[in-house]
């Protein structure tokens, strides 16, 4: 169940507003009765040496008839005893205290209950003042009651003052809240952030800036599905027409030339599916891949093992010159993907009898795949156009996609390497060199 900021707040905050009140009550309590304490010793001794100074005469056993009527409320005592152990005067009409207790302070259990007494040595006798521990201990809770009931009575002002405050403070919350339900899907503006509070503020900052990520990967979108419809466009207008002349025309020979580009214009348009389904897999909003150790050497001879076939039909001398066992932190699979578009692209644009060269090798901490061939190049000026999508070079007569290098480049930043287009051999043809940094030894 999910608990709102507000009740969490409060729920928290309640707990600490009783622990004060009883933290001040308990600590009011604890000084109250050390205070009263001290003072009504004070009061003991000064009774007890009054007593010592009255004169013999003054003295009486005897106690008055209105002291007996309110001896139930006694809780303050004292009597004297005479030097010969004989008792000289008291103040209640009760058994009197015993003689023996220590000179001094001292605690007796009398009448059923403890009392605090004082016992003053004289030369004419003892005398003794005590009072009921439980006196002291009504007159201490008394007057905590008195201090601690004004804080008892704010507890619940605090608290609705804490939970009108949290209310207010969470309102421009709701006031995002609100807008967000209202916002239009198509609308990818910003939320204003004019007066709202610092912490409102960097929820605001996150919500914008999602909103321009996500903005900019519609964009994307949007752009490649447009340019998606265009390329297609093309193989699937000629795939209709061609069809349209197979069936129409009587002649043999330009009934299976029409087949022929019929079969090359499908096998265009499929090319073109499956890099458009592979560049898709690669998205950079997509999770990366899960990466372990992979032999770099093993996947480039697997894949230049695969590639052998296509090429040797173009009469191609495709081979691998350098190879050394190298481990790195990879995919598998979409390595494979990238070793395969790299040849893919080399084979495709390699003339018949060509020359295409594949290593691995380390350097300086770092593993170095490169793919170079003899074909036409790619100019300097288009050397960083040709890794967007769908992107031909003018000068480009062989069918693609313009996706392979687009491929090659998702593939890269998804290992953290880096890719380099250079010339090939004797300045002739082009040299692909991917660099990855997570070597192992």
């Amino acid at each position: 169940m999910n608990v709102s900021i507000k009740n969490r707040i409060l729920l928290w905050l309640s707990p600490a507003l009783l622990l004060a009140g009883f933290a001040f009550t308990a600590s009011t309590y604890f000084n109250v009765r050390e205070e009263v304490d001290e003072l009504f010793d004070k009061v003991l001794q000064a009774m007890a040496y009054s007593l010592q100074t009255l004169p013999p005469t003054a003295v009486k056993n005897a106690v008055p008839v209105y002291r007996v009527a309110q001896a139930s409320d006694l809780d303050l005592i004292g009597q004297r005893w005479s030097g010969g152990g004989q008792l000289s005067y008291r103040s209640h009409p009760f058994e009197p205290l015993s003689a023996d207790t220590p000179e001094g302070w001292s605690i007796v259990h009398w009448r059923g209950e403890p009392w605090r007494i004082f016992s003053l040595a004289t030369p004419e006798g003892l005398v003794q003042v005590a009072q009921a521990l439980r006196e002291r201990r009504e007159t201490a809770d008394e007057i905590t009651l008195q201090l601690s009931a004004p804080l008892l009575l704010l507890l619940p002002t605090v608290a609705m003052m804490a939970w009108f405050g949290v209310r207010r403070g969470l309102a421009p919350l709701q006031t995002v809240v609100a807008a967000v339900g209202r916002r239009d899907p198509d609308d990818m503006g910003p939320f204003p952030d004019q007066e709202a509070p610092q912490e409102i503020c960097a929820l605001i900052a996150a919500l914008n800036g999602l909103l321009t990520r996500l903005q900019g990967a519609l964009a994307a979108q949007r752009r490649f599905t447009a340019d998606a419809a265009h390329e297609l466009r093309s193989p699937l207008t000629a795939v209709s027409l061609q069809a349209q002349i197979a069936e129409r025309t009587g002649d043999p020979q330009k009934q299976a030339l029409a087949l022929l580009r019929l079969r090359q214009g499908i096998q265009r348009a499929t090319h073109v599916l499956n890099q458009m389904l592979t560049l898709t897999r690669f998205d950079p909003e997509a999770p990366p891949p899960p990466l372990v150790q992979v032999r770099l050497d093993e996947l480039a001879r697997s894949v230049v093992a695969d590639m052998a076939a296509v090429a040797a039909e173009k009469v191609i001398d495709l081979g691998i010159t350098s190879i050394e066992p190298t481990v790195i932190k990879g995919n598998a699979g979409e390595l494979q993907v990238l070793i395969g578009n790299l040849l893919d692209n080399a084979v495709r644009y390699t003339p018949r009898g060509g020359r295409i060269d594949v290593s691995v090798k380390k350097e300086q901490e770092a593993a170095i795949l490169s793919v170079c061939d003899d074909g036409p190049g790619i100019s300097i000026e288009e050397r960083q156009r040709v890794f967007d999508r769908f992107y031909r070079s003018r000068d480009n007569t062989e069918p693609g996609s313009g996706l392979g290098l687009a491929i090659v480049r998702r593939i890269a930043d998804r290992h953290a390497a880096d890719v380099r287009l250079a010339s090939g051999r004797h300045g002739k043809g082009l040299c692909v060199r991917v660099r990855f940094s997570s070597i192992r030894a």
